[in-house]
């Protein structure tokens, strides 16, 4: 079997198409996003741009937070198991780390975060 012309085509469009999409879904923070740290103290937004290091009380002790490279992570919890160190950084909207034992909750939001998506229908 020979290949045509029209399959290189198709072979170069279906190229192009993965690598637009992959470069749209994997490019890290937005534009204008912001953080949303909740803890029992109350929530606190700050910009996920900039280097910033917060520590947020909760129950158990002192859970701390650096924001970088337009990501979130939990440096340090007292937690038992360190499931939200472990969980690694929060870049996209919608992403999010949460420390249930020290009730801590981390949210990455967008500038228009959407409440109906896909999955809802």
């Amino acid at each position: 079997m020979r290949l045509r012309l029209f399959d290189y085509i198709s072979f170069a469009v279906a190229v192009v198409v993965i690598v637009v999409f992959s470069l749209h879904a994997y490019r890290g923070g937005e534009q204008g996003a912001q953080v949303r740290v909740q803890s029992e103290a109350g929530v606190f937004l700050y910009p996920l741009e900039g280097t910033r290091s917060l520590s947020v009380a909760g129950p158990l002790g002192e859970t701390e937070i650096l924001i970088s490279s337009g990501g979130v992570e939990v440096l340090d919890s007292p937690c038992r198991d360190k499931i939200c160190i472990a969980a690694g950084k929060a870049t996209m909207s919608g992403e999010w780390i949460a420390c249930l034992p020290n009730r801590v909750f981390i949210r990455v939001e967008g500038v228009e975060d959407t409440p109906v998506d896909a999955q809802t229908f």
